[in-house]
């Protein structure tokens, strides 16, 4: 199997520039989890660039995973690539252990490049990780706007993820490796049948294969063409920066209803499409996935979209850029003594005077000592002068109009 070269990976990287001046304060970031597709991309980017920082998280499911992070941190010192240890708390394994783990790993990353200004974060998925996702997205009944599968590039509001190897077959990456005498670790998890995307890829065969290669394709055009498309749809839509979107009627596009209502609610997925689409048909109060809809009420005519106030659970302690129920940035330095950022909840009712609804009002950050509320910054409602400054700001990762793109596969759909 051919390995990669220079020049091969640099034509890869040049579709997402261009990119920063290679020096030392502007590194590229890189995942690393030390198996072999996340290494080969550390080895990639480091002989196309000299400013990269890789990340390693420990996630701590297994026993030994301290070590491993350790050992690949040494790899990647043998690479001449710097390379950080983030360590990520217990995981509730009773239920979505991957999803929760997924998503720990990728905040505590987005928090490291914030403090360390990364502004581009590379991701070793390959094609058939992109593959494998689109078979899992059909089996879900995910619209065509989800079997685009990955993207190649997508952008938060402070950070870049890329994606350059998602027109690269694994076995080249691991080719790369030993054509250099690489090693890496093998995560048993990947060979773990209780998980879907475990049994999905030992089923594939290579017609599947060829066949998941175009449908991704087409997919990833046709979104590429909606994106384009999106802000001519947003007449009659206001998103305010309390975290809720009011609406005259209920867009009758599926994509957008989704958007809005990943954005809303902070979900990584959308409601299920079928859900949507009885609600488009049927416009009524609902509550899914995390978002409520509900009669605008005192907001005028139409519909408000919110937060769900009782699917918040997020209770964290604050600091200065912290990002709250995946949606509120706060800002600020918070007095010494203990509080803790949580919903407003029932404390609302104090609030009133803002005529605001109270579901909105209660899905609000808010900074508490004990059962006391201190500061409600979003309101500009802080108890006293100490708690002034702290500021938070609606700054969800999820946007109905963003610069993501899916054009891998365009060359590909052509031939």
């Amino acid at each position: 199997m051919r390995e990669i070269g220079e020049e091969e990976f640099a034509n890869l990287m040049s579709g997402f520039g261009p990119f920063l001046p290679d020096l030392p304060q502007y590194p590229i970031g890189v995942a690393v989890s030390g198996g072999a597709d996340s290494l080969c991309l550390a080895f990639l980017l480091r002989r196309w660039r000299r400013a990269v920082l890789a990340l390693v998280v420990d996630h701590g499911l297994r026993e030994g995973s301290a070590q491993e992070a350790q050992l690949t941190a040494d790899r990647l010192r043998a690479l001449d690539i710097p390379s950080i240890i983030l360590t990520i708390g217990p995981i509730d394994a009773s239920s979505r252990l991957q999803e929760k783990a997924r998503y720990a790993r990728y905040e505590i990353m987005a928090q490291a490049c914030l403090e360390r200004g990364v502004l581009d974060l590379a991701l070793g998925h390959h094609e058939r990780d992109q593959i494998e996702t689109f078979y899992l997205r059909r089996t879900r009944k995910s619209t065509a706007h989800g079997l685009a599968a990955m993207a190649s590039a997508r952008e938060t509001p402070n950070l870049r993820y890329l994606r350059p190897l998602l027109s690269v077959r694994p076995e080249r990456l691991r080719a790369t490796l030993v054509a250099r005498g690489l090693n890496w670790v093998e995560d048993p998890s990947n060979q773990n049948r209780r998980f879907e995307r475990v049994r999905i890829r030992q089923c594939l065969d290579q017609v599947q294969l060829e066949t998941g290669r175009r449908e991704v394709a087409a997919h990833g055009l046709r979104r590429n063409d909606l994106n384009h498309a999106m802000p001519a749809c947003l007449n009659g839509i206001r998103v305010d920066p309390l975290g809720f979107a009011v609406m005259a009627t209920l867009p009758d596009d599926l994509v957008l209803l989704g958007r809005l209502w990943k954005m809303i609610s902070g979900s990584e997925y959308p409601p299920a499409p079928e859900a949507l689409r009885n609600l488009i048909a049927a416009p009524r109060s609902a509550t899914l996935g995390g978002g409520m809809l509900c009669p605008a009420g005192k907001l005028g005519s139409g519909w408000v979209l919110l937060r769900e106030p009782e699917a918040i659970s997020d209770r964290k302690m604050p600091y200065d850029g912290l990002l709250w129920d995946r949606r509120f940035r706060l800002s600020g330095k918070t007095p010494s003594s203990p509080c803790a950022v949580a919903p407003l909840r029932d404390e609302a009712r104090r609030y009133r005077h803002h005529r605001l609804p109270a579901r909105v009002l209660a899905t609000l950050p808010a900074i508490w000592q004990g059962d006391r509320v201190m500061a409600v910054p979003s309101l500009n409602e802080p108890e006293d002068a100490s708690w002034a400054e702290l500021a938070f700001e609606f700054e969800p990762e999820c946007t109905v109009c963003d610069a993501s793109f899916w054009s891998e596969y365009r060359e590909t759909v052509k031939t």
